[in-house]
């Protein structure tokens, strides 16, 4: 894993965070003081802060799953998903909120109806389960609370994306040596190291010729040997002349 591509996904977050925290003083200490009358908890305007709130905290959330989950198992449908079910849970939150007898008028309507929907990644389920926390929390406007759960997620997140936490030890038949030869080497090196940022999890030059490079090389799980061949042969250089991989040699 890159440390710059970390870098790259860390650092946005920060400033967005950071630029919501600003909105945010803002609104409280100059918005509401005026117009407090008319962001009540039952008021249009309560309704309005608390789903733009879950749909604010949302954003990160889902522009991380966007940045670190697999192409193999990416879902687009999710990430709208995640967007959009927040500004819904809200604002039936705010609907129902302080009456027992539309929340039980909700939940039988809730229970007449049968959603169908198969997730490509088990784990997509928990980004469901926060988008509804955001929801329910930003309904009853507590947005500290859904701030400081979407914070830690996407931490955590990244955390696992960048140490990849519980991969399973890879075999042998995805450790080997990469071989790319070329007219020329000068520049080589970069080119195929920068390909190897995505598709190896460690990788290292074991030995340099003028029209050939050797590399150690450990394959993510999320991709194979014959993608990181043909990503070597079509991107790196125009004078690659053979590409292969070497699963017989193992890592040291």
């Amino acid at each position: 894993m890159n440390d710059r591509r970390m870098t790259g996904l860390l650092l946005p977050i920060v400033g967005y965070y950071v630029l919501l925290g600003v909105v945010a003083w803002y609104v409280g200490h100059w918005i509401i003081p005026q117009w407090g009358e008319l962001l009540g908890p039952r008021t249009p305007g309560g309704a309005a802060v608390a789903v733009l709130t879950g749909l604010a905290l949302m954003g990160p959330v889902a522009w991380m799953y966007m940045r670190t989950k697999p192409k193999a198992r990416y879902d687009s449908s999710l990430v709208q998903t995640i967007i959009v079910l927040p500004i819904v849970i809200s604002g039936v939150v705010v609907i129902v909120r302080d009456s027992v007898p539309l929340a039980f008028s909700l939940a039988g309507i809730v229970a007449a109806v049968r959603f169908r929907n198969t997730l490509r990644d088990t784990k997509d389920a928990v980004y469901i389960f926060l988008a509804i926390a955001v929801g329910l929390a930003a309904g009853v406007q507590r947005f500290a609370v859904a701030l400081v759960v979407t914070v830690v997620y996407v931490l955590v997140v990244l955390v696992l994306w960048r140490f990849d936490v519980g991969t399973e030890p890879l075999a042998e038949a995805f450790r080997g040596r990469l071989i790319v030869e070329a007219a020329w080497a000068p520049g080589l090196e970069t080119a195929v190291a920068a390909i190897l940022q995505r598709y190896a999890r460690r990788w290292k030059l074991v030995r340099s010729e003028p029209t050939a490079l050797t590399f150690a090389v450990q394959i993510r799980r999320a991709t194979t040997a014959d993608a990181l061949v043909t990503a070597v042969r079509d991107e790196s250089s125009k004078q690659v002349t053979a590409v292969r991989f070497d699963a017989s040699a193992a890592v040291q």
